[in-house]
């Protein structure tokens, strides 16, 4: 499965915000040291600057934790191009509609834990809303 640029970004920033969300501070560590590779996240890199340089994005920032730990943190372009201001690294985004990253980003992450099957009917994780009245009318 080729995953595009466009969705290296979303799943970026999703694990930005989910990170961010715990509210505290996490240890920065190299990719090696907690079994990641640095040239892979440098071509994560070199995809969100192709972004910037294509002009489909004005600015990014990217986060990259595992096992606890900051492996990659790096902001990209412009927070307001008229104004000039580069992306930093404390920048507040307005995000909109971000639902069903987060939710992939949290199936992924259930499924990494072999909490969540691919093939596992549906029905297993969200009860059917009728059956589940009837029991309790009963």
């Amino acid at each position: 499965m080729k995953i595009t640029s466009k969705i290296r970004l979303i799943i970026a920033l999703s694990l930005f915000f989910f990170c961010i969300s715990f509210a505290r501070e996490l240890p920065i560590s190299s990719p090696e040291d907690v079994g990641m590779s640095s040239e892979k996240l440098a071509r994560t890199k070199s995809s969100v600057q192709a972004l910037i340089d294509d002009k489909k994005t004005a600015g990014a920032s990217i986060i990259v934790a595992r096992k606890g730990k900051i492996v990659l943190f790096e902001t990209f372009g412009m927070m307001d191009q008229k104004a000039k201001k580069t992306m930093q690294p404390d920048t507040i985004f307005r995000i909109y509609s971000m639902t069903k990253p987060i939710t992939s980003v949290a199936a992924m992450m259930l499924y990494e834990q072999g909490k969540l099957k691919l093939d596992d009917p549906i029905s297993k994780y969200i009860p059917n809303p009728v059956n589940t009245m009837i029991k309790c009318i009963r």
